[in-house]
């Protein structure tokens, strides 16, 4: 597959770029790429515990540099999806931190119909 005619990436991080608390090989590289050839791309994890921030931390304890907007979490997904229900209602959040943490930040955004 010629990844140079790609103008995106959406990536998955457990398993793909790490695994546990390891780096997988050629992760390192295919970033460095990434950023080099100024392409944009976008960490997934189904993973609710962490926010985009612990995950930039963790990806940077292992070698590699991202900045927290390139992140997107269970927890986020799920945040923007409640806030759009009832833009400015409140709900009980029963979940990891990054679920509590990601539904505060999005209650605190202006709704956009």
């Amino acid at each position: 597959m010629d990844f140079s005619s790609k103008k995106a990436f959406l990536c998955d991080m457990d398993g793909v770029i790490y695994h546990g608390n390891r780096l997988l090989p050629g992760a390192s590289e295919f970033v460095d790429w990434l950023k080099r050839e100024g392409i944009p791309f976008l960490f997934l994890t189904n993973s609710s515990e962490r926010s985009p921030r612990e995950l930039s931390q963790k990806l940077s304890r292992l070698g590699i540099e991202v900045p927290e907007e390139n992140f997107y979490t269970s927890a986020l997904a799920t945040a923007a999806f409640v806030s759009s229900q009832i833009p400015g209602g409140s709900a009980y959040v029963i979940g990891d931190a990054g679920l509590v943490k990601a539904r505060r930040k999005a209650s605190s955004r202006p709704h956009v119909p």
